[in-house]
């Protein structure tokens, strides 16, 4: 078993024809430190069917499964309100205690005492033996685990601020571009109403100009027409009198002549 969780278990399979497949049921005995409050812990052993839910190809003679219980742990064995170095050293304490129980079963079999003890002692430390490797090898893959989350928190920060001042220039700029349009907007909305102004107070003017002008080609029709008719009556009367003139003249030279005629006998 190389790790454990209240869902499921991992663990390293021979890569022959006996490794169990994909979604195969497959039954387990395992055992699994529960720790207390104290400085000791128990082992509590567990019975689960489960399936395999992944294979992963480790090497050409070795695989490792992974298996999903049918029903969970009591507890979460990664969770216990305990650090990985406390785990370590009660393990680490357990192990050499087991391994007292060891010696001194062997050196009550050498005497010929309880064979029985020593085989289960043997067994006992070989569990924990594999418990404490197995718990440095998660140590081992939490620190690592650990190193790469925080290089991709710290790159993520990084980003995260380059993208907020970019986003705070970008802001900015477009904060000023807005002022500046704004300002452009009122700018030519004020010169569109002095022009607009101008052109009104211009029509008006040009309004009473031609008003102005209008009534002044009105007198000067009304002029020019008085004065052509008074024209026209005084060449009249001039034509008549010069008429008139004339014919008295005529009739004078005639008179005239007739009485200066030398050669005119009366």
């Amino acid at each position: 078993m190389v790790d454990i969780s209240s869902k499921g278990m991992a663990l390293l399979y021979h890569n022959d024809d006996s490794c169990p497949g994909q979604d195969q049921l497959i039954t387990t005995n395992f055992g699994v430190p529960h720790f207390d409050s104290g400085g000791s812990f128990e082992t509590v052993f567990f019975n689960r069917t489960g399936r395999v839910c992944r294979i992963d190809n480790l090497t050409g003679k070795v695989n490792r499964i992974a298996i999903q219980f049918a029903e969970p742990l009591f507890f979460k064995p990664g969770e216990q309100n305990i650090s990985d170095s406390d785990v370590k050293q009660r393990l680490e304490a357990k192990a050499r205690q087991i391994v007292g129980v060891k010696e001194k079963a062997k050196t009550r079999r050498k005497a010929g005492v309880d064979n029985k003890a020593k085989s289960y002692a043997e067994e006992i430390a070989r569990f924990y033996s594999d418990t404490l490797a197995g718990t440095e090898e998660r140590i081992r893959s939490y620190a690592e685990a650990k190193t790469r989350a925080e290089e991709k928190a710290i790159a993520e920060n990084k980003a995260r601020i380059k993208a907020e001042a970019k986003a705070k220039t970008e802001a900015k700029l477009r904060a000023k571009a807005e002022k500046k349009a704004e300002s452009e907007v009122k700018k030519r909305e004020k010169i569109e109403a002095e022009l607009q102004k101008k052109a009104d107070f211009y029509t008006e003017q040009l309004a009473k100009i031609k008003a102005e002008a209008a009534k002044e080609i009105a007198a000067i029709k009304a002029i020019h027409k008085t004065e052509t008719h008074k024209k026209k009556t005084s060449q009249k009367k001039n034509k008549s009198s010069r008429t008139k003139k004339s014919g008295e003249g005529m009739l004078m030279d005639k008179v005239d002549k007739f009485i200066t005629s030398r050669n005119r006998i009366f």
